[in-house]
């Protein structure tokens, strides 16, 4: 992790100064970044707002190697050009004295020089190369022996090593209590401390973090106490990282706090949860499905969470007991939800300037008894929840423009950004969607047909189904075979979403949540139980065509051979994301298949015309095989 912070005295060596070639080699990064992308089969495709390159942040950095660069020329041309002219003078006019003599001692000297700078460059480069390899490699190792020896020594070194190489300091100390000798080693930032105590068996060890100023979440030491007693080294040293960027990021921005408000939008968070809770009669299913997802802070990293997605198939493994720790905030064993989809919270370099929370003000969204007096330049401004009807949230807002009074020190270029994982296969409406939602972009500009950047991009039925067109499902006694027609839907993947205000976290939510039971309807055509050709030759033989050539839509022809029974359906995904079904006899297709289907408008796939008990099956299963299983036997 790169920093610009000085390091501790003794915790590493000095590093040579820069050089127009390290100017140069920072420029050459840089741009081999968008190389590879460009390189890569998506192309340009993932330049863009949501894709996994900051391209502001990167920008910044293009920028300033610039800057440094021109700089460094500038102070070579001034001072050695400068020199070297005026020996060249000297020279010229007196060829035979002592000057020429001079001056070539002076280029034989800076050609060894130069050929000694060399290779010093390319021996600092490989010695750098070398440490993180050795780096990782003794990490993987000591991670491995740290899990079968369970060492207290190998965990202590490498937690020592892991606090030089982030920059920060560390202190080890040894003391018995109760007989037991506990190890403790003390990893030091500037206002935050991470102490980890280490004894001889797993169960001696412990980890306390204290924040100044700041009352911190205890889940987050249950957290990195988890990953150290799991062995997950690798995952323990990613949360340090990230409290140590924390911890920097509130040194060098002052008086903006870091900590303070990556605490705050996960307050946020579970406030607009609590209030979305209360007017749905606490039902948390129903908030999973209409609201701004599920709050479980501390559980994947040093920040909050927000579980805004959860596959059928997991929803319907889970016990009473699990939904009652999820509603409350409480789930903190994140492997029991296999297959959900996350936003994961954390701030990012930003172009333009926001305004932070002050120590004194805790949240963003507040309760309808909120006094506004201690929020500084914040005003309380309400919206209407986009699903719940009755539900109207209020939240902290301040103008656009940076004030010139006391409160623009809390005005700084960084934002909070939505990380989607895993990145979420999106179709163009959606990706128009949430560009408008965030305000990345004039979308009155852009193409109806594709968005900027999509001429060339993959289909979703390539990124949800993985190219794979034909797949024999088994289905009770039912053998389903299920051929996809041609995709045309065009797609890119979401992997980040750049927030403003937390108040657009609701609505971004809602679409990216549409999308994904899309998604999951759609790759229910590949994927479940796939069985031989010799097996096919027993039980009730089904043949469905599927066909997407509109965003949330689907058409099926099913046809069974035994019984002679053809019938068409259409599915679609509607706003509120909820699964709604028609069949081809309701919706006036006589003679159904799929070019009769295609031909349906789609004004006429209203709620009110929809198949409700279809519907209600195709919402609790979101499989397709499923949903013609039904089809066949009722």
């Amino acid at each position: 992790m790169s920093t610009s912070n000085p390091p501790v005295p003794g915790t590493e060596p000095l590093r040579p100064p820069r050089t127009i070639s390290d100017e140069f080699r920072t420029l050459q990064s840089t741009v081999d970044l968008f190389q590879r992308q460009l390189d890569s089969p998506s192309g340009t495709i993932n330049l863009h707002p949501f894709g996994p390159v900051n391209t502001a942040q990167t920008h910044t950095t293009f920028v300033q190697s610039c800057n440094r660069l021109r700089s460094s020329l500038l102070a070579y041309r001034d001072t050695t050009l400068a020199s070297w002219g005026q020996l060249l003078a000297a020279f010229m006019q007196h060829p035979d004295t002592h000057t020429a003599i001079a001056s070539k001692r002076a280029r034989v000297a800076v050609q060894e020089l130069g050929e000694m700078h060399k290779v010093t460059d390319a021996l600092y480069e490989d010695i750098s190369g070398c440490q993180k390899i050795l780096f990782d490699a003794a990490g993987d190792a000591i991670s491995r022996t740290v899990v079968g020896a369970k060492s207290p020594t190998l965990l202590a070194e490498r937690l020592r090593a892991c606090a030089k190489c982030l920059g920060l300091a560390h202190y080890t100390d040894v003391q018995r209590r109760d007989d037991i000798e506990i190890t403790t080693v003390t990893l030091a930032g500037g206002i935050s401390v991470i102490d980890v105590d280490i004894g001889p068996r797993w169960d001696h060890m412990h980890v306390k973090i204290s924040v100044s100023d700041v009352t911190h979440d205890s889940r987050i030491d249950s957290l990195m106490l988890k990953r150290l007693q799991t062995g997950d080294i690798h995952g323990f040293e990613t949360m340090v990282e990230e409290l140590a960027q924390l911890d920097r990021l509130t040194q060098t921005k002052s008086p903006v706090n870091f900590i303070h408000n990556t605490f705050a939008v996960a307050t946020t968070l579970a406030e607009i949860q609590k209030q979305e809770l209360e007017a749905l009669d606490g039902d948390i299913m129903r908030v999973l499905k209409c609201g701004s997802g599920v709050v479980l802070p501390y559980v994947r990293h040093v920040g909050p969470s927000t579980l805004y997605f959860m596959p059928a198939v997991v929803q319907h493994g889970l016990s009473d007991e699990d939904w009652a720790r999820i509603k409350s905030n409480t789930m903190h064993e994140v492997t029991q939800l296999p297959g959900c989809l996350w936003l994961d919270f954390a701030w990012e370099l930003s172009n333009k300037q926001h305004c932070f929370l002050s120590e004194q003000v805790e949240q963003y969204c507040v309760s309808a008894d909120h006094m506004a007096d201690d929020s500084g330049p914040f005003s309380v401004v309400s919206h209407q929840h986009p699903l719940i009807h009755n539900l109207e949230l209020q939240f902290l807002e301040t103008s656009d423009s940076k004030p010139q009074d006391q409160n623009a020190d809390y005005w700084i270029p960084y934002t909070l950004v939505a990380r989607v994982s895993p990145a979420l296969p999106s179709c163009a409406l959606t990706v128009r969607a949430v560009m408008a939602a965030t305000g990345q972009s004039d979308t009155s500009s852009v193409s109806q047909d594709s968005p900027r950047l999509l001429e060339d991009a993959p289909t979703l039925e390539r990124l949800v189904c993985a190219n794979t067109a034909r797949i024999v499902h088994n289905v009770g006694p039912t053998k389903m075979q299920i051929n996809m027609e041609a995709p045309q839907i065009r797609a890119w993947s979401i992997c980040r979403v750049p927030i403003a205000h937390v108040r657009e976290i609701v609505e971004v939510v809602l679409l990216l949540r549409r999308q994904a039971v899309f998604n999951e309807l759609l790759g229910s055509c590949v994927g479940i139980t796939t069985v031989d050709s010799e097996s096919m030759e027993t039980g009730a033989s089904v043949t469905v065509k599927t066909f997407a050539n509109d965003p949330f839509r689907i058409d099926m022809y099913v046809q069974a051979e035994q019984t002679g029974v053809s019938m068409g359906v259409v599915l679609r995904v509607s706003e509120d994301s909820c699964i709604l079904a028609w069949t081809h006899q309701a919706l006036g297709v006589l003679d159904s298949d799929l070019t009769d289907m295609s031909n349906i408008p789609a004004a006429s796939l209203t709620k009110a015309t929809s198949h409700a008990v279809l519907s209600k099956a195709a919402a609790i299963s979101s499989s397709i095989p499923i949903i013609v299983h039904w089809l066949l036997t009722h």
